[in-house]
């Protein structure tokens, strides 16, 4: 498999998970993700396809440079992030943390935000195979 074909799929996959995550604002967003979680924790790692194509990538292609280690790490830290306001809001919910950051969580997202993933993800891992 080419490059082009890598950086394809990838854009694509990223689209894909962006779609699977979309709301507008983030507390919606988060709500949509934790009814994932709620289904199985597994279910929700499923729905981070952009996460699991890059571990597909770097496993089968047995490439691991820089590149594609910072692309991992920016979706682990996203992940890991929205599993820790998930708990923050829904599981564990701490009604002082909660009132400090609602006006944040209630704020409407541009879809430039949304757009983060698709437009830096395939340009990571094209530099990365490049």
């Amino acid at each position: 498999m080419g490059i082009a074909q890598i950086v394809l799929i990838t854009l694509v996959l990223e689209v894909l998970e962006t779609l699977l995550q979309y709301k507008s604002t983030l507390k919606e967003s988060l709500q949509k993700q934790y009814q994932y979680y709620l289904k199985s924790p597994f279910y929700f790692f499923s729905v981070q396809v952009g996460y699991i194509w890059l571990l597909f990538l770097s496993i089968v292609y047995d490439n691991l440079n820089w590149v594609l280690l910072i692309a991992i790490a920016l979706k682990s830290f996203d992940i890991f992030t929205k599993l820790e306001l998930i708990r923050k809001l829904f599981r564990q919910p701490d009604g002082s943390y909660i009132d400090e950051i609602d006006p944040l969580l209630n704020r409407k997202l541009p879809l430039w935000v949304y757009l983060i993933g698709p437009l830096t993800y395939p340009y990571l891992v094209y530099v990365a195979f490049e």
